[in-house]
């Protein structure tokens, strides 16, 4: 008689029962744990952070985002995944090894072993270390899918005829396994019928009933503590505001007295590319910065926002530590935003940080930019100094991009038409301008420097139009400001920063040996390869650029 279909009320696998030799056992067995392991690291690690003190700074985006509460929830979740991954491996084992050769069982359950494990470690990329109830609530609803597939799958009529023809064909006399057939047969597909039914209950309705039920209370818990906290966080916020704008204007122990105070301000990032921008930044464009005088002096900071992520916050947080202890402090991190979409925000908190320091003038840059620092000294020295003053390579009468998949895309502004602006690569403000901007209304676009244009708009200041600094893929001689870009080829621009410093430090020209072919904006194109115009671009030596042919502008209600 050949061994019938085991029930799925079975709680265990009997191996005996399905004819495996006793010495396959407990490879099997060891095997069959290795589902488990996905969930095992999820246990340890939502137990470690659910005891551990919450991950936060000032901004308390990270207390807010996960706390220990939601790590004791994910926990549920990690154990109903192990669960639900146990009774679907157990009971798909059992059926290969009812229906195939031990070979044959044994590849499909190291098959979906590592299926099982690919999925997890997938998820958990996705989602971060810092969302673990998303990523066991994905998880499991993928294992909940596969163990109804897996009943339905049970549930089909051949599995049942297959057990009762076996057991018909083991009966000699033919009259009795003819009128016995067909009333085993139904027997077994009634109660079949009910195991499954009552698996549905028992192994997937109930435990996922219970999980969500201590879920919906931990996160009204969570809702409640949030709108408690959140009143006195928005009046000690309020009130530290209106405390930082009572409070009188110091002097910056790194900032030197001279006759013309100049702040540096280097947009940076969380991501190892940065990190490497940086230095490059320092060791470079830096060098052509002067030395503190009487006359003149400089003081530089690069800034990065908050980690995007828990994940970028381990995995990058010792690097910048490391780097702050190196070079003295040059990095600063502001309680803000550090992605792109919240560039603006990044700016602004770097004009709000600065506003509460002496100086005079005011420059924002990008790392990957080269300054010509030594020329702007000497250009602010014969300026002198100046109110309301806003030097930069300016855009007017500019449509926002409505045009989603543009990473520079604006779906928020709804004129059809931004107020000047000057390209982020680099801007010179005056001192009074970063007063107005710090205090004055916070209306956020997603591009920083189409922000500015809207920040300044009610003050009616305008810029002054400085071609020389260039975003694109260009080198004229007397530029103070070039882009090099996240270029993995450095020869897609002709060379690096240091060549360019290089260049300047040797007395060459400062393009020498750059790609020179290409026309920079706004500049006279004769024996270049193209010409700005060809871009549906024009210039005007007093605004700056626009567009040459204007397209149909949108107004969003």
């Amino acid at each position: 008689m050949s061994t019938p279909l085991p029930s799925f009320r079975q709680r265990s696998l009997s191996l005996s029962s399905l004819n495996v030799p006793r010495r396959f056992h407990l490879p099997i067995i060891l095997l069959r744990l290795l589902c488990l392991i996905p969930a095992g690291f999820g246990l340890v690690r939502n137990t470690r952070r659910a005891w551990a003190q919450p991950l936060f700074d000032e901004t308390g985006i990270f207390e807010n985002k996960t706390t220990p509460l939601i790590y004791s929830v994910a926990l549920l979740w990690c154990i109903l995944a192990g669960y639900w991954s146990w009774i679907l491996t157990t009971s798909m084992l059992r059926r290969w090894l009812y229906h195939y050769e031990l070979k044959n069982a044994l590849v499909r359950l190291v098959t979906l072993t590592v299926i099982n494990w690919s999925l997890s470690a997938f998820i958990g990329s996705y989602y971060g270390a810092d969302q673990p109830l998303w990523n066991w609530m994905t998880v499991c609803f993928i294992l909940l899918v596969s163990n109804i597939l897996k009943l339905l799958l049970a549930s089909n009529p051949k599995y049942a005829k297959k057990s009762s023809s076996t057991s018909a064909s083991s009966s000699s006399p033919a009259s009795i396994a003819s009128s016995t057939t067909s009333t085993t047969s139904t027997l077994s597909n009634f109660t079949s019928s009910i195991n499954h039914r009552s698996t549905l209950v028992r192994v997937l309705v109930l435990p996922l009933f219970i999980v969500v039920v201590m879920t919906m209370f931990a996160t009204l818990h969570q809702v409640s503590l949030l709108r408690s906290n959140g009143t006195s966080m928005v009046a000690e916020s309020i009130s530290s505001s209106t405390t930082q704008l009572s409070t009188t204007v110091q002097k910056h122990p790194a900032m030197a007295d001279a006759g013309i105070r100049v702040m540096v301000i280097v947009l940076s990032a969380w991501t190892p590319r940065s990190i490497v921008n940086r230095q490059t930044f320092r060791e470079t464009t830096l060098q052509l910065m002067p030395p503190n005088s009487k006359d003149i002096s400089f003081m530089y900071r690069f800034v990065i926002g908050q980690p995007p992520s828990d994940k970028v916050r381990q995995s990058m947080g010792p690097k910048i530590e490391t780097e702050i202890a190196q070079h003295g402090g040059d990095l600063l991190v502001l309680p803000c935003s550090d992605t792109y979409e919240d560039l603006s925000k990044k700016v602004f908190s770097s004009m709000e940080w600065a506003e509460q320091y002496e100086f005079d003038y005011f420059i924002k840059t990008d790392d990957d930019i080269f300054a010509r620092w030594d020329t702007i000294s000497n250009e602010l020295l014969a300026l002198g100094l100046r109110n309301r003053y806003w030097q930069g390579l300016s855009y007017w009468d500019i449509p926002p991009i409505r045009d989603n998949s543009n990473k520079n895309s604006e779906l928020e502004y709804p004129l059809p038409l931004f107020p000047r602006y000057t390209a982020g690569a680099l801007y010179i403000l005056s001192r009074d301008i970063i007063h107005l901007i710090a205090r004055g209304p916070r209306i956020f676009v997603k591009n920083e420097d189409q922000n500015l244009g809207v920040w300044l708009f009610p003050y009616q200041i305008e810029p002054i139009f400085d071609p020389r600094i260039q975003q694109i893929d260009v080198c004229e001689e007397d530029m103070i400001a070039k882009h090099f870009g996240n270029f993995d080829d450095p020869e897609a621009i002709g060379g690096t920063m240091f060549d360019m410093l290089d260049n300047i430090r040797s007395g060459r020209k400062m393009c020498a040996g750059f790609r020179t072919k290409f026309c920079a904006m706004c500049y006279p194109c004769q024996g270049k390869v193209n010409h700005w115009k060809d871009w549906n671009f024009n210039c005007d030596p007093v605004k700056g650029i626009t567009l040459l042919n204007m397209g149909k502008l949108t107004l969003l209600e």
